[in-house]
């Protein structure tokens, strides 16, 4: 029965578009996953707005409302940390959470620069030593149609990995006349950071990562082609980068290509990428969620050769995570990447177990950090970097 349950509290950072995501998933939990040995209980939310933290607590059911991250990490009924507020305080809640012996759910990126991403790598390693768990949201992981592209890799479906191409492409910045305020990445007082390798670029790479594997050498280029733009205050330079292209070497002898760019007219939000092998091939596009498209060399019948479009929703299928949501054919969306990372957790929290591979841990993090410093090195330089040799 769920009521024997143990339950957890959670308490969420954050009152933006991430925290409703977050907040959805652990409202959905306790009915999706009924065999789930923990039960998320949503203690508090905090803002640094009181009337912004009480209206998010109403609007998804937290038991309270705090002002500030400090009285939720030391509120005793919180026991995992959900950190979804701004890219910049990051760093800050995790970091502190963790001293705390809190448990973390940390959106990516990490955070807004290097040391402090390789601090808390280094803070979740410690506190993973006393069951501490920490996950790094890179909940594109937990697609249906990503954790079935990652185990044919494993199997050697399609052979020894020849190459890795992919992009994430937004168009939130692709008009001159789109204000500040309307452009993600060039708010007015916006760190360099914030550009799109930070923002959106770290769910590619950390893709290529988990499915290609390490990331060697980094040979890439940034460009802010919209370098002052209106704003209610008057005409604000953008200093942040609004497209980034990189050659990559893979460790195991793979090459590959990544580009983030919030200047793609017309594409709202697609991740897309395509895994050559010795044997075949996969592709996946984010805005065609529920499908993996498949070539291999060898087929059952020689006369039908080409790609395979899998619609990756089918239980006897072996189709990853279907045994969670709906009959075979009926689809899911973006937000049940979160409801498959926050439900992982709880079972990784609960069983005492690592949290990776199939979730990113901080490390993880810390690492897809790592190569967009080497992108931005390789920009000042023109020279390719190993990314061994990035640190903070």
């Amino acid at each position: 029965m769920v009521s024997e349950r143990k339950s957890i509290g959670v308490g969420l950072v954050g009152t933006g578009f991430m925290a409703k995501a977050h907040a959805n998933a652990f409202n959905t939990i306790p009915y999706m996953f009924p065999d789930l040995p923990l039960r998320p209980r949503l203690a508090a939310v905090a803002s640094t707005s009181l009337e912004r933290a009480e209206e998010t607590a109403r609007r998804y059911g937290f038991e309270k409302a705090l002002v500030g991250h400090a009285a939720l990490i030391d509120d005793p009924e919180v026991e995992l940390v959900d950190v979804a507020n701004g890219d910049r305080l990051h760093a800050a809640v995790a970091l502190a959470a963790l001293a705390k012996g809190k448990h973390v759910l940390c959106e990516k990126p990490l955070a807004d620069n290097l040391a402090d991403a390789k601090r808390l790598a280094e803070a979740a390693a410690r506190a993973e030593k006393s069951g501490v768990k920490a996950v790094c949201g890179f909940n594109y992981r937990f697609v249906p149609a990503v954790a079935l592209a990652k185990r044919l890799i494993e199997r050697g479906v399609i052979g020894r990995v020849y190459s890795f191409n992919g992009c994430y492409l937004q168009d939130s910045g692709a008009f001159e006349d789109t204000p500040a305020e309307k452009v993600w990445y060039a708010a007015p007082g916006g760190p360099k950071n914030s550009g799109v390798m930070y923002g959106i670029g770290t769910h590619l790479i950390d893709q290529a990562r988990y499915l290609a594997g390490e990331i060697e050498t980094v040979a890439g280029s940034l460009r802010t082609y919209n370098t002052r733009r209106d704003s209610a205050a008057g005409k604000i330079a953008v200093r942040s980068d609004e497209d980034g292209v990189a050659v990559v070497g893979f460790a195991n002898g793979a090459l590959g290509s990544i580009r983030a760019a919030a200047v793609a007219a017309g594409r709202k939000n697609r991740l897309s990428w395509e895994i050559s092998g010795s044997r075949g091939t996969l592709f996946f596009d984010l805005e065609e969620i529920n499908y993996l498209k498949v070539f291999l060399r060898d087929t059952p019948v020689k006369e039908v050769s080409g790609f395979t479009r899998v619609n990756v929703t089918q239980l006897d299928r072996n189709h990853p995570f279907m045994d969670i949501w709906w009959p075979r054919g009926h689809g899911i969306g973006w937000e049940h990447a979160h409801i498959n990372e926050a439900a992982h957790l709880l079972a990784r929290i609960a069983e005492d177990g690592p949290v990776g591979p199939e979730a990113a841990t901080f490390e993880d993090g810390y690492q897809a950090l790592r190569v967009v410093e080497a992108v931005r090195r390789s920009e000042e330089t023109g020279m390719r970097q190993r990314v061994e040799d990035i640190g903070p």
